[in-house]
């Protein structure tokens, strides 16, 4: 599987202590398309990552970090975007987040690294700022990868800051055309997964963004410790999590996100058409999930 998107360093403060009053900071590879390589990795998978660094220290160290993890970086541009960086502070089971990254720079660096060809089983996009030109790039490779026969995932993950524009906007013909180019991609997916945040800055209902996707596409939308929400072509269904006292929830997607992938190699299947493996796909990613916030990553 190849996971495109974000790549960047997680800056963890001590557990309990505000970012304001931190003195050291432990650096943790992080990012939507890094956590869910990992992840999968970790499960067994072959995976790799497609993704624009800086070509500076930061860059390169996180290049080698994640390869020393096990997932392939053949994808992985450096260039002139700085690597990004993003702040973390846990205090009760709850992240704050301070971000620095150079969101339109990454953004275009990585449509400039998108492949010709994919030569993969699942292309999985997270991550993904609405930046104009370059979502249609990715728009694009995302159709590309449907026409090599891969399955395609999303993540919406839409970052409040990374989405300026797109805050309670509907995809309509005057909306951000950045964030129309989104939907292209969303539409191009066999799986979407969302938030229920992601939906509060998309200014959507899970059923209105279903409409949005293909017929025989599905929308998953997670809602922290609470059911999951599975709407299908067989119709509506809800999958409740074990319950979790979490101690990091940073990457609980992502995690969650690697358990549904895993599903399709464990289960053999090219696509996630079954609904009953729909249904296990999403126990498996709360699984993945409740072990990745535990800190159980092994």
């Amino acid at each position: 599987m190849v996971c495109v998107g974000e790549a960047l360093w997680d800056l963890h403060a001590p557990e309990g202590i505000p970012l304001e009053r931190a003195k050291l900071l432990r650096r943790v590879p992080g990012g939507g398309a890094v956590n869910t390589a990992t992840a999968l990795v970790r499960l067994g998978v072959p995976s790799g990552l497609c993704a624009a660094l800086g070509d500076d220290a930061l860059g390169r160290g996180l290049k080698d970090e994640v390869a020393a993890a096990g997932v392939d970086v053949g994808r992985l541009a450096l260039g002139a975007a700085r690597t990004g960086l993003m702040f973390v502070a846990i205090a009760r089971g709850e992240a704050r987040f301070v971000g620095y990254r150079q969101g339109e720079l990454e953004a275009r660096a990585l449509a400039a690294a998108l492949p010709a060809r994919w030569q993969t089983r699942v292309v999985h996009f997270t991550g993904i700022a609405p930046v104009r030109g370059a979502i249609g790039a990715l728009a694009r490779a995302a159709a590309g990868a449907r026409r090599e026969g891969c399955a395609v995932s999303v993540d919406v993950n839409a970052r409040p800051r990374m989405w300026p524009r797109a805050g309670r906007v509907a995809p309509h013909a005057g909306a951000d055309v950045g964030v129309r180019g989104c939907f292209r991609l969303f539409a191009q997916a066999d799986l979407v997964k969302c938030s229920t945040g992601d939906l509060d800055v998309l200014g959507m209902t899970a059923r209105a963004l279903r409409e949005r996707l293909r017929p025989e596409a599905t929308l998953v939308v997670t809602d922290g410790a609470r059911a999951t929400l599975v709407l299908g072509p067989e119709g509506e269904r809800a999958v409740a999590p074990r319950p979790v006292r979490p101690l990091d929830p940073t990457g609980a997607g992502d995690a969650f996100c690697a358990g549904m992938l895993a599903s399709l190699v464990w289960e053999g299947q090219p696509r996630w058409a079954d609904p009953a493996l729909l249904l296990r796909a999403v126990a498996r990613g709360h699984d993945v999930a409740r072990a990745w916030v535990r800190r159980k990553r092994g």
